[in-house]
């Protein structure tokens, strides 16, 4: 199915959460906007995820298999019979559901995704929601960034305090994190004395700000161990993508590096950021074509690729300074290929007779092809945490 965007109107949303039987606020917020909606609505009737132009394609055959049950029987058969006829036996995407009440599966999902200390959202949410948040980038291009948090000297608090004492300081913090946070970032306990807030629409400056703020806010509440009120502090990586990061699992590497940072001193709000290179870099087995002016186009095999430039093995010398266009195969079926400017900025070669390995720079990558790249990374590697 292809990409093009969906907008739903105002009218449109509510004409279908009629037809599901669901609320306005069954839906995120910004979902209709961002052409989520028919996306939102499976999720609530399947628990299924689809992209939002698979969603509305599904949509729209649902509602025909609908009124062709409806005409066949005589009678209405609802429309979660609907979906799960045409899930099961037209596009099989079910083999053995459940039927359960709604505020059943509610409790049982509360109790899966959310951590029993602190009343936190957990790991298995966390893996959920930054993919989504990737999902969105390559849609809207919209940056996020993700903070983990750390309690410094954990383990002499609890050494000190006694483990239910260390259990009141990771609620204190989760309290303040809670507290602290908008209402449509993700706080997450991450594991142990470890915490993760995803921020969505939020760039790199904004994210160091606001990391700030919840060292400073940790600082201020202090735990009361009986009479006695001890000092909690803690330290912060964050990272922001795309720009530290191409892909989820990397932006979670790029924050925990940021935090090991941070720790060296402890009590600290530290921002990701890479020694030698301006952009990330994500490893791939890709092949490119790249062309010059009066020859033929030549394969290149693709070591890395990042938003600056990409590292690659090539059987044929390209001169430093040449211009060169190099085409990337879409990133699904049907997909346009991605085509970008470059500039050849180092040749070697580590063997007489070997292959020669070539640098490439992109003469400039816009917000479209920033995002086109990130599907490329994503569909090579096959996942994205």
């Amino acid at each position: 199915m292809g990409q093009s965007e969906i907008v739903c109107t105002g009218s449109d949303v509510r004409q279908l959460l009629l037809q599901a039987g669901l609320s306005a606020a069954d839906l995120p917020e910004g979902a209709a906007d961002k052409g989520q909606a028919h996306a939102e609505v499976l999720y609530h009737l399947t628990r299924m995820r689809f992209g939002a132009e698979d969603a509305r394609c599904y949509w729209e055959e649902i509602l025909r298999h609908h009124e062709g049950l409806t005409l066949a029987l005589g009678r209405d058969v609802g429309l979660r019979v609907a979906v799960c006829d045409y899930f099961m036996n037209l596009h099989p995407k079910m083999r053995d559901p459940i039927i359960v009440e709604v505020q059943v599966l509610l409790q049982k999902e509360q109790g899966a995704l959310v951590d029993e200390l602190t009343g936190l959202y957990n790991r298995r949410y966390f893996n959920d929601a930054i993919v989504r948040e990737v999902e969105r980038f390559k849609r809207f291009g919209q940056r996020f960034s993700l903070i983990m948090l750390d309690v410094d000297h954990f383990k002499r608090f609890n050494d000190t305090y006694g483990h239910l004492a260390g259990d009141d300081a990771l609620q204190a913090v989760s309290g303040v994190l809670r507290d602290t946070a908008r209402t449509f970032d993700h706080v997450v306990r991450y594991g142990g004395e470890e915490f993760a807030l995803i921020l969505p629409h939020t760039d790199a400056s904004q994210a160091i700000a606001a990391a700030e703020r919840l060292r400073g806010a940790v600082a201020a509440r202090a735990v009361q161990v009986g009479d006695k009120a001890v000092p909690v502090a803690v330290s912060l990586g964050v990272a922001t993508f795309p720009e530290d990061a191409i892909n989820a699992r990397e932006l979670v590497s790029r924050a925990d590096e940021a935090l090991y940072e941070a720790k060296r001193t402890r009590n600290r709000a530290c921002s990701y950021s890479e020694k030698n290179r301006q952009f990330p870099r994500a490893p791939l087995g890709l092949k490119v074509l790249a062309s010059e002016e009066d020859h033929e186009p030549l394969g290149i095999s693709v070591l890395n690729i990042s938003f600056g430039g990409l590292l690659g093995r090539s059987p044929t010398a390209i001169l430093p300074g040449t211009r060169v266009h190099i085409v990337l195969a879409g990133a699904h079926p049907g997909a346009l290929d991605l085509h970008l400017g470059c500039r050849v900025v180092r040749l070697e070669r580590e063997a007489e007779g070997g292959p020669y390995e070539i640098a490439l720079t992109f003469e400039a990558v816009s917000e479209e092809e920033r995002r086109a790249l990130v599907r490329l990374v994503e569909l090579d590697q096959g996942t994205d945490i």
